[in-house]
Formats: structure tokens, C-alpha cells, sequence
């Protein structure tokens, strides 16, 4: 494009343009430019052509800024009159809000207590295992207004049923493990972390049976690999025996669980 075509549009109102001669103009001149290969021997030109390239974009560019801002103004002269307008509105807004918001917790925390009432009168049937489970089985959905009392004690007796019956599947698995296995669904209400649990456990379980028959050097180098970082536990029942076991801090997690599912009673020194 040349520079009487550039100049042509530099100094006119931008809303004078005839954008599609504009356009056409822009194109044929860009076409010059397509497929031009520049070397090292060229560079000069190259330097050149992106100069004319650079002020055409300034000349659109700059048109571009200044309409914008010629638009704006009238708008930018009443704003900070139109937020004041707002202000006022929003301060009478913020102070009635919070007295709906008042209400509406007021309402909520009615609400939970009777949600609580009711989930214990229900969640006999769980033991022990109620008042953990209480969190993990709450639905917020309970405590909004639009939740009649009917579809929240149904939503109550489903998720308790719920539970119950994963607690029955574990404790049907018959596994040696079911009080540790209760206590990961308690804390997870999650049958496949229970599940992982299991077959945690029973693995460990399995590798335990077998090294009682291992060979006394791999029992001492077992030793010696732990020594590092010894755990003193104070075993027995109430005859009291003493012993010292050396383990890791993952072996003391399998073992303590072990223990639990066969009874044992330990206390940590």
C-alpha cells in the first residue's frame, strides 16, 4: 500500500471511511507481500516493508483508539453519577439483606436440630457408628426451606438404609478384619476404600503367616533393616507381657490392624 493511500485515511474521522474500499485497497497492497522469500542481501527490505506495514496498522489503530474514546466519553462523564445512584441503593440493600440472612440461619439452625432428632431416633440401627457417620451422611439439602419435613425425613431413612446395608455387606464378608474394615467405612462411607483396605490387610495378613517359616538370617536382616527407626510397644493382655517390636512406620499401620481384628490389646509407651 502506498503512502498517499495510507494518508488518505490518517487524519479523517474513522466514521467517514469507506471500509469496503478500505478493505480492498488493504488487500491488494498486502498482496504485493505474499510469497516474498527475504535474504540476508535483502534485509534491507525487509526492514522497509515491515516499516510500511507497522504505520498502516498505526493509522488503523490510532482511528480505532480515538472513536472509542470519543464514544466513551458521555459515558465516563455519568458514571461516577450513576454509581453513586447504585451505592445509594446497594447500602439500604446490604443492612435488609442482613436481616434475611439472619432469618434464613435462625430457620436452618431450627431446622438441623430437628434433622438431628430425627436421625437419631433412626440411626439407632447403625450403633456406635451414628454419631460418626452424621456428618458424612448429611445432605445442606435437608435445611432449605423449599425441602418439606416429609421429603427430608425420606431423604434421612435412605441414606441411613444405605449405610446399613454396607455395614451389613462387611461385616457378611466374614473377614478377620470386619472392626477395622467398619471403622475406613465410617470415616470414608466408601465401599471401595473398604475394599482396598481388605485386601491390604489380607495380603499383609498372608505375608506374615509366612515368614514364621522363614530362615533366622532373613528374620535378623528384617531386624537390622529396621533398627533405624525402632517403634517401643507395650503388648499383652492383662497378664501383661512386655515385648519390643521393631517396625517401620508403614509395618506398625499393617500390624496394629492386625491386631485389633484378633483382639489384641496393645498400648503404645
Amino acid at each position: 500500500m502506498s503512502e498517499f493511500q495510507v494518508a488518505r485515511y490518517e487524519n479523517a474521522d474513522i466514521t467517514t471511511w469507506d471500509f469496503a474500499m478500505f478493505k480492498a485497497e488493504l488487500q491488494s497492497g498486502l498482496d504485493a507481500y505474499a510469497g516474498l522469500v527475504y535474504t540476508d542481501e535483502t534485509i534491507g527490505s525487509a526492514k522497509n516493508d515491515r516499516a510500511t506495514l507497522n504505520k498502516v496498522k498505526k493509522v488503523i489503530e490510532d482511528a480505532r483508539k480515538e472513536y472509542k474514546a470519543r464514544c466513551l466519553a458521555p459515558y465516563e462523564a455519568l458514571e461516577p453519577q450513576i454509581k453513586e445512584l447504585v451505592e445509594m441503593v446497594e447500602k439500604q440493600r446490604t443492612l435488609i439483606d442482613e436481616t434475611v440472612k439472619d432469618y434464613e440461619n435462625r430457620q436452618k439452625e431450627a431446622k438441623e436440630i430437628e434433622v438431628r432428632q430425627y436421625y437419631n431416633r433412626k440411626a439407632v440401627v447403625l450403633g456406635t457408628y451414628a454419631d460418626i457417620l452424621y456428618p458424612k451422611l448429611f445432605d445442606k439439602k435437608w435445611l432449605n426451606a423449599s425441602t418439606s419435613r416429609a421429603k427430608c425425613e425420606e431423604s434421612i431413612l435412605i441414606a441411613i438404609n444405605g449405610a446399613v446395608t454396607d455395614m451389613e455387606a462387611i461385616r457378611a464378608s466374614g473377614s478377620p478384619f470386619v472392626e477395622t474394615l467398619l471403622d475406613i467405612y465410617a470415616e470414608t462411607l466408601s465401599m471401595e476404600q473398604v475394599k482396598a483396605k481388605q485386601n491390604e490387610l489380607e495380603t499383609a495378613a498372608k505375608k506374615a503367616s509366612l515368614t514364621t517359616t522363614g530362615k533366622t538370617g532373613d528374620v535378623i536382616a528384617a531386624k537390622e533393616s529396621v533398627q533405624d527407626n525402632i517403634l517401643p510397644v507395650k503388648a499383652g493382655c492383662e497378664a501383661g507381657t512386655d515385648v519390643k517390636i521393631y517396625v517401620t512406620e508403614n509395618q506398625w499401620k499393617q500390624l496394629s490392624d492386625f491386631m485389633k481384628a484378633i483382639g489384641v490389646r496393645y498400648e503404645l509407651l
